[in-house]
């Protein structure tokens, strides 16, 4: 019977750019070969020896993830990563056995469906699913394998309709727990909410208007383009009282769905040129095609690219100056919390 499997590909996204490259599921765990050990007790063993010095409860974590990882996730299973590195959320098949890296890292085969679906398709209670402070786990709550099969078919989620039969089963020793069993990242969750606001409540010109906002505060004098055709120049900005005085950028504002591609890349670069700006900046809640994504390095010094975690980076470093009207429209409040320790939750 398939499953859904939650990965995570390092507390930071580390092996994340291998997997979507060579489809290739590796985690961080550093551990001799679990090609013998069938059972959690035998991956146990094995993990003892690769962390010694960790506390029994964190060996006992460790191995029932990894004996999911290894034993339990069968070929077919799906597997839902959350990419910390693109804030969008990647979906494959399993499509083979464990098997060993030449460094002792755990390897599952997996073909990619959907890489770069948006977090704001899924509905919140799965989100808080993906949210599980784990490396492996299972998510199985409010039917969820059907929910993320319609969602590659038609790219939305149907929602928990109460009363759907979902087959049970029965383990016969208690395994990792599951998402839902899981902590989870508050902070995660908290920024999926301020998304889905975000998505909701600025859309076309009012989007252009939050980042116009956001460049008033970091000491930017701004002009917005009025509604509709803006030949690539949504926002121009500079320093000084006037705003004559460098860095004057010039500002390129897409909202909703759209993906940024290369033609929308060079039209902005063309437009740098055209008004004698120093920089630009890309702003793109719908994220940026590959070939845009790989230009980040060989452009950082002439283009800026902010995707959703940069513009909720920049939003948050300067909200508590923002207009009070304009706070008012997306009410935020910083919450302290206890942070999990890592070693408990993933490697």
């Amino acid at each position: 019977m398939k499953r859904l499997w939650l990965v995570r590909l390092g507390r930071h996204g580390e092996q994340e750019a291998h997997a979507l490259d060579k489809c290739e599921l590796v985690l961080g765990f550093n551990v001799d070969d679990l090609g013998t050990a069938e059972d959690r007790d035998a991956v146990l063993r094995i993990v003892q020896k690769a962390f010694p010095d960790e506390k029994h409860k964190t060996q006992l974590n460790f191995a029932a993830q990894l004996n999911q990882f290894c034993n339990t996730i069968q070929k077919g299973d799906l597997v839902v990563v959350p990419l910390k590195t693109a804030a969008k959320i990647a979906i494959g098949e399993i499509t083979g056995p464990y098997t060993p890296e030449a460094d002792g890292h755990p390897m599952r085969p997996v073909h990619w469906l959907k890489s770069d679906i948006p977090r704001d398709v899924f509905r919140q209670d799965l989100l808080y699913s993906f949210g599980a402070f784990m490396t492996v786990c299972e998510i199985s709550r409010n039917d969820a394998l059907r929910r993320v099969e319609a969602i590659l078919k038609t790219g939305r989620d149907p929602g928990y309709k109460s009363g759907v039969s979902v087959p049970s089963r029965t383990l016969a020793l208690p395994e990792a727990p599951t998402a839902e069993e899981a902590e989870v990242d508050l902070d995660e969750i908290a920024r999926d909410q301020i998304e889905r606001r975000i998505a909701s409540a600025f859309t076309g010109h009012d989007f252009t208007r939050l980042v116009a906002e956001i460049l008033k505060v970091q000491g930017y004098i701004v002009n917005v383009s009025t509604p509709g055709p803006d030949q690539g120049i949504d926002i121009v900005a500079g320093r000084g009282g006037l705003g004559f005085e460098s860095p004057r950028l010039v500002v390129q504002v897409k909202s909703g769905n759209i993906v940024a591609d290369q033609p929308t890349l060079q039209a902005l670069i063309g437009a740098v040129q055209d008004t004698q700006a120093d920089q630009g900046l890309l702003v793109c809640w719908g994220g940026f095609k590959k070939p845009v994504e790989q230009r980040r390095n060989e452009l950082f010094f002439r283009i800026r690219l902010w995707g959703r975690v940069e513009i909720l980076d920049a939003l948050f470093e300067v909200y508590d100056r923002l207009p009070e009207e304009f706070r008012a429209e997306l009410p935020l409040q910083r919450t302290w919390m206890l942070v999990p320790d890592d070693k408990e939750a993933s490697a």
